[in-house]
């Protein structure tokens, strides 16, 4: 499990709220640390941004579901690939 003991419910979010954004400043650092060139047919360097991306979606959904209440944290991790990828 992605951590160990429970947590209240503004916690649990905060704590992915928290993962969600550390994966993307992790991509930013490693966008701006790409050699140039870049090539558009760069499959590594697209990957990075299809990622950053991804993570962009991810925190967006992230504070949508947490406003709305449509799911629980538990839900919205196993629902979201990115988290467990990081």
């Amino acid at each position: 499990m992605w951590y160990a003991t429970p947590m209240a419910d503004d916690s649990e979010w905060d704590v992915l709220q928290f993962r969600l954004t550390q994966l993307r400043e992790a991509v930013a650092a490693e966008i701006r640390a790409y050699p140039a060139p870049i090539p558009a047919c760069d499959a590594q360097y697209n990957h990075l941004l299809e990622r950053s991306t991804a993570l962009a979606a991810a925190l967006a959904s992230l504070g949508a579901t947490r406003e709305t209440g449509t799911a629980t944290p538990e839900e919205f991790h196993a629902s979201t690939p990115l988290l467990a990828e990081g």
